[in-house]
């Protein structure tokens, strides 16, 4: 799209369906990544779809899905941690962009034997790369100060003395850890989206773990803020991000519940209650249920053949 990209702009999507002879009758869901002008109530390109469809068939449902993959949005929206990241990339840029000060910083790394030999850059691809950059900051925060100050540029970033600047940085460098390990996991090849849902709630797990415990003052799993003293406040601001972060997750895969039922069916057969299948699947599901106990209370060799026979 070459000049705006407004929710009436986005129907040009209508030239494609019909140059590949395809019909808004046989829709069943559409996938986005959350950006206003596709979501909008009244006026985003869902709402025009859905106007479209209702036409042509009042009675079909369409499933809206919100991109699995697609984070970007929640990282800036609810993790509040512009300050930090913004301090990050300053002083990574000082010491990156100016050869001097690039040597000088890897000179006083070989000196005092650090276990790392240099900064990363951020990629283009700013949000798959940040975990790192700000995991290594942290590690080498020290070395950083003492290049600062060498060049008279420590006074220019007083939030590296301060104790609640470097808890909020502790506390963003775990919760992006966690947030890339879920990324990198759902972008792995041949995963079906029974088995990525599942890695979504497995994280909603984690993140209301990660809220009770830290509510009550317990960091065992936030490696880097455990060497920090928390405040109530700080407790408490953090508590509050974790709940929000949590919220939108389930806001944003709401929609994936729909279906949580026909994935089951894929992911666990053997264990699914017949009655909640479709009407079509019940018989061959008993069967197929049947069969597992049968070959279960079976050798091996013959447990073998069975699962042959699935492929």
């Amino acid at each position: 799209m070459k000049s705006t990209t407004t929710g009436k702009d986005l129907l040009e999507v209508n030239k494609c369906v019909a140059k590949l002879g395809l019909s808004f009758e046989k829709l069943s869901s559409v996938t986005i990544d959350g950006c206003p002008n596709l979501t909008g109530k009244n006026i985003g390109l869902l709402k025009r779809i859905q106007g479209q469809v209702a036409e042509l068939n009042p009675e079909q449902k369409n499933i809206f899905l919100h991109c699995i993959i697609h984070q970007e949005v929640i990282y800036k929206c609810l993790l509040k941690m512009s300050h930090v990241v913004d301090t990050v990339t300053t002083v990574v840029n000082f010491i990156k962009a100016q050869s001097l000060n690039h040597r000088q910083f890897v000179s006083l790394l070989e000196e005092t034997e650090s276990d790392h030999a240099d900064l990363p850059y951020p990629t283009n691809v700013r949000w798959l790369s940040l975990d790192k950059v700000l995991k290594r900051v942290w590690d080498l925060k020290s070395e950083i100060a003492e290049v600062l100050q060498i060049n008279g540029k420590y006074v220019d970033s007083p939030q590296l003395q301060d104790k609640e600047w470097l808890a909020d940085f502790a506390f963003t460098v775990d919760i992006m850890a966690l947030m890339n390990e879920l990324n990198s996991k759902l972008q792995g090849k041949g995963l079906f989206a029974h088995q990525m849902y599942s890695l979504v709630k497995a994280f909603k797990g984690k993140l209301l773990l990660l809220t009770s415990q830290v509510e009550a003052n317990n960091l065992t799993h936030l490696p880097t803020l455990l060497v920090c003293s928390l405040s109530d406040d700080q407790r408490e601001k953090y508590t509050l991000l974790l709940r929000g972060l949590n919220g939108e997750f389930s806001c944003r895969f709401e929609d994936f519940k729909v279906l949580e039922n026909d994935m089951l069916l894929v992911s666990s057969p053997f264990t699914f209650n017949v009655d909640n299948a479709p009407t079509d699947l019940q018989l061959e599901l008993i069967d197929l249920q049947s069969d597992a106990v049968i070959v279960l209370n079976s050798s091996p060799m013959s447990l073998m053949r069975f699962y042959a026979s699935l492929d």
